[in-house]
């Protein structure tokens, strides 16, 4: 029987599967028979195969827990069937099929009927695009999932390949452990970062409208330079690039630069600290008044003082900068992928000016010769241990080089590099890695600085300052920003009291070990009235945002709890309610608190 029409109807009715384009030429795979056992006998790549139906019963699902379950093989529907059968209908269900012909077979000739639950989802694709795949599933609500990942491995991938499950399951803790790193500010650091934005939002009205520099610079070629130890090899090359590309400094080298005579289009910052101010800024006559660009977050002097331009870019995906949009008005290119470091920074505005290729240039992201060599000569690093100097020792972390082999490298820098080549992939860019040194970071071109420069860098480009003359500031007014943020802090106040009441309720419950059923039932139904402020959380941008470490930690703990009704599990939800709901409360107190400081002096 011919099941394709049926397949993709059930298929077509959900945005969340990733399918990737058959090609015929990958097609090597047909049915022969089925044997005795009415186990199917496949001819595949020339060779005769047996796929029995063998369910690996030591690696079932928790039916009474909420899991995220990767199963890989689309073939064995029996094995699919079996799992669904036994998870809890709660759980989500990813089935990964890196094999053409396998998903090809089984959408002509299996029932995938599964496929009608919105909590089963697809990966039909070449495994090279799995980690994007990852990186927008752990963006919807499989990061709640995160701590209870279960694998499957359906027969043909248990006894035949099991080098693909191994990269599969790499992939997946290496994007959940980058995700949890970026998810992972505490909430005091999150109330601080409000905080700190809420004092810049003055500049926002002297800063350049981001939207207007979009794609300005199409297919102009932009240099990145960070301060990696490489960099010490080919600084000097970057005078021949000036006013035949676009240069984009980090901070910690942008003195450097100048010192060398060679002045840098624009130099890009992101860390709140005061150390910012007094390591790259403070009474730097050379740079103040080179081009800013900068999220909100920055330390207030730098603003202050700067006399050059301000770029403020809202950050792309990260919901204090998502909230602060929509109360303002402000549209969707007015963001950019900024990422978690000051390199990422210039890489996302490169990409929003439309740059190619994209040229990266002291981005080691890996030590030099030794553990103590992290930075070019040549910048604060020189006469200032770093902060970090102890646990960059202790990381003990290996990745491949630039040239081979092996380099030592930190989590830190693994999660940098993770970025990159993700944003790489996403938005298909043109990169090339001429660091000449450090880590190897995946999807670029590596090319020696000088011939990038023969070969990219040969035409005058459009002067930044002239481009930047005819870009006007964001259109807002100071009244209405004003009004938007009265109206906010009105919204939030009453947000709070309606927690208050929630968190007496929850801690007026009472229960013992001794509870009869009809007690935890009435129990379980005040228990279930937090989900509308679980929910509320999710759903206001930036109370999600400042929540986010206890959001997630809760509903991580909530995951953990066996769906059965007793009193243990009763006592355990309404521990962690109660901790949920007075982080929530307190939180709501800080952003009222804040949006009243910034009214007053707004």
């Amino acid at each position: 029987m011919n099941w394709i029409d049926s397949n993709i109807d059930f298929l077509s009715r959900s945005s969340n599967h990733w399918i990737g384009e058959l090609q015929e030429k990958d097609i090597a795979l047909e049915i022969l028979t089925n044997d005795e056992s009415g186990n199917e006998v496949l001819l595949y790549n020339g060779e005769i195969i047996t796929i029995k139906n063998e369910f690996d019963e030591s690696n079932l699902p928790n039916k009474f827990k909420k899991e995220l379950i990767f199963l890989v093989g689309i073939n064995s529907v029996s094995e699919v069937a079996n799992i669904i059968k036994t998870m809890s209908q709660e759980s989500i269900l990813v089935i990964v099929e890196p094999n053409e012909s396998f998903f090809n077979l089984a959408l002509n000739k299996k029932d995938l009927k599964f496929f009608e639950s919105p909590n089963v989802i697809l990966f039909a694709d070449n495994v090279n695009n799995f980690p994007l795949f990852l990186d927008g599933l752990f963006s919807t609500i499989a990061i709640f999932f995160i701590k209870n990942i279960k694998f499957y491995f359906t027969y043909y991938y248990r006894q035949f390949d099991l080098e693909t499950c191994i990269s599969i399951v790499k992939s997946i803790k290496k994007t959940a452990q980058y995700k949890t790193l970026v998810y992972g500010n505490s909430v005091e650091d999150s109330l601080l970062g409000l905080k700190q934005n809420m004092l810049n939002l003055k500049h926002l009205l002297r800063s350049k409208d981001v939207s207007q520099l979009k794609d300005k610079f199409e297919d102009v070629p932009a240099i990145i330079v960070a301060a990696g130890p490489s960099l010490n090899k080919n600084i000097r090359q970057l005078k021949k690039v000036k006013s035949k590309s676009i240069i984009i400094a980090v901070d910690t080298i942008a003195q450097r630069l100048c010192d060398e005579g060679i002045i840098p289009d624009f130099i890009c910052s992101i860390e709140r600290g005061e150390v910012v101010y007094s390591y790259f800024y403070e009474n730097k006559s050379s740079i103040s008044k080179i081009p800013i660009i900068a999220p909100l977050l920055l330390y207030p002097k730098i603003f202050d003082e700067h006399e050059g331009d301000l770029i403020i870019p809202m950050r792309k995906n990260v919901g204090e900068y998502v909230w602060l949009q929509e109360i303002l008005g402000l549209s969707e290119d007015m963001s950019i992928s900024i990422g978690i470091s000051c390199a990422h920074v210039a890489f996302g505005f490169a990409a929003h000016i439309g740059a190619s290729p994209i040229i990266l240039v002291g981005q080691d992201l890996a030590f030099g010769s030794s553990t103590n060599e992290t930075h070019a000569s040549g910048t604060i690093y020189d006469n200032i241990k770093s902060d970090n100097e102890e646990n960059y020792i202790e990381d003990n972390q290996y990745t491949e080089g630039y040239h081979g082999g092996n380099i030592a490298t930190t989590h830190l820098w693994n999660s940098f590099r993770t970025w990159f080549e993700m944003e790489i992939l996403e938005k298909k860019l043109n990169v090339i890695n001429s660091t000449e040194g450090g880590s190897k970071i995946a999807n670029t071109i590596q090319m020696d600085l000088e011939n990038v420069i023969s070969q990219y860098c040969t035409e005058n480009v459009v002067p930044v300052k002239e481009l930047l003359k005819n870009t006007t500031k964001y259109p807002l007014n100071k009244s209405e920003v004003r009004g938007s943020l009265e109206d906010q802090l009105s919204s939030f106040e009453n947000m709070k009291i309606d927690f208050e009441l929630q968190l007496k309720l929850v801690k007026s419950i009472s229960l013992t070990s001794r509870s009869s059923e009809k007690v935890l039932m009435k129990v379980l139904s005040k228990l279930e009235k937090t989900d509308a402020f679980f929910n509320q959380v999710k759903e206001n941008w930036l109370l999600r945002h400042v929540s986010q470490p206890v959001l997630l930690s809760s509903v991580w703990d909530l995951f953990s709890i066996e769906q059965t009704l007793s009193y243990s599990n009763l006592l355990r939800n309404r521990e962690v309610q109660l901790g949920f709901l007075t982080v929530c409360v307190f939180v709501l107190g800080e952003i009222i608190n804040i949006l009243q400081d910034v009214l007053i002096t707004f």
